[in-house]
């Protein structure tokens, strides 16, 4: 490999090709902060914490994952910097939601830590509805308390990765995504009592090894399978959508034959079934109502438009009328910027809508 020149915090730093921002940086000893990130992983740039302002780019990069070039110029505490990196972690801690004051463990969270070095205060940050989940005692190995989760992967690429056992994935979306098992289901799995490696990479006190639990971590070099996955993982979007036009939802005896018939587990294809919203996991009515919530529908009165559908229908997003007629959600986007408000029912777009048009489109559908 050739040598590669930068210049980090104005030292002169040699590289390698191929090398990162953060592992030059690393070798000479220039401390970057990380949180999703470990280098036993592979690295995905989640969290955002590793940022550092690149001269000549438009916008902060994560240095875990952008490869070094010559000549390039990196500045890894710039007022501009340390800024990104302290709302990053108030955001973290608006959605870090257990209760850390009476945690025995928190000098150990990751998060805290760095929010100490960096000083940051109690987030500015409200939610309306913050997330909160019970604390699984299930699995008499591994104690799950995903209040505390960060979603930073990590739990997921090391039991991927390392452990090559996936039990884990992420399932649903924006702010509502969370690490699930199985489908959404309490951790129970008997193959944890070998292991412990998630609680071993959780930032947090998300995942606590239970004490007793085994210690020699079984590391099973899974990286050959995790490859070999990735071609049968980009077949399942395909299945499920499939899936979604024979029965109108994806059920879950559905996901379990898509799961065994690609050698993947049911986390995994749980997870983009709940990730795409025009897939649903639950039965729908014979005809799916679909509004967009996004800024430029929303600026174009699509509060007025979901309104008047509620009016017609007497049900909110997310519910179907009692005759099983219609479903309605709202969704990311429709495709119909141009023709805003609109509105999608099945596969057919109806555009520039106003309240007095959606009682004659409803009623045309039986």
């Amino acid at each position: 490999m050739g040598e590669v020149k930068l210049m980090i915090d104005g030292k002169e730093v040699v590289g390698e090709e191929g090398m990162t921002i953060l592992q030059a940086a690393e070798k000479a000893g220039i401390y970057i902060p990380t949180l999703c990130h470990k280098s036993e992983l592979s690295p995905i740039g989640a969290c955002r914490v590793c940022v550092v302002e690149v001269e000549g780019a438009r916008n902060l990069v994560g240095s875990c994952h952008t490869p070094i070039e010559d000549g390039m110029v990196v500045h890894t505490n710039s007022p501009r910097v340390l800024e990104t990196r302290k709302v990053i972690i108030e955001l973290l801690f608006a959605g870090h939601t257990g209760p850390c004051v009476t945690d025995e463990r928190a000098e150990a969270c990751e998060l805290h830590n760095l929010a100490s070095d960096l000083e940051v205060g109690p987030p500015r940050f409200s939610l309306t509805n913050p997330r909160f989940y019970l604390a699984e005692d299930a699995n008499p190995y591994i104690r799950r308390d995903m209040s505390k989760c960060i979603l930073c992967r990590r739990c997921i690429r090391a039991c991927s990765e390392i452990a090559g056992e996936n039990i884990y994935s992420i399932a649903y979306r924006a702010f509502s995504s969370k690490v699930v098992v199985d489908f959404d289901e309490p951790l129970n799995k008997e193959v944890c009592k070998d292991c412990g490696i998630c609680a071993d990479f959780c930032p947090t006190t998300a995942l606590i090894q239970v004490d007793g639990g085994n210690k020699g971590h079984k590391r099973r070099g899974a990286k050959a399978r995790v490859a070999a996955e990735s071609v049968m993982r980009s077949a399942i979007l395909g299945m499920l959508k499939e899936k979604q036009r024979e029965s109108g939802y994806v059920s879950r005896s559905s996901v379990s034959e898509i799961a065994q018939s690609l050698g993947l587990t049911l986390s995994e294809v749980y997870g983009v079934a709940t990730f795409y919203s025009f897939l649903s996991v639950v039965p729908q009515g014979r005809h799916v109502i679909r509004i967009c919530k996004s800024l430029p529908c929303y600026l174009k009165n699509a509060p007025i438009i979901i309104k008047a559908v509620q009016m017609e229908l007497g049900i909110a997003p997310g519910e179907v009328t009692p005759d099983g007629r219609f479903s309605f959600e709202l969704t990311n986007c429709i495709g119909a910027c141009d023709e805003a408000p609109a509105m999608m029912i099945d596969n057919e777009v109806y555009g520039d809508l106003s309240p007095a048009k959606i009682a004659e489109i409803l009623r045309s559908y039986d």
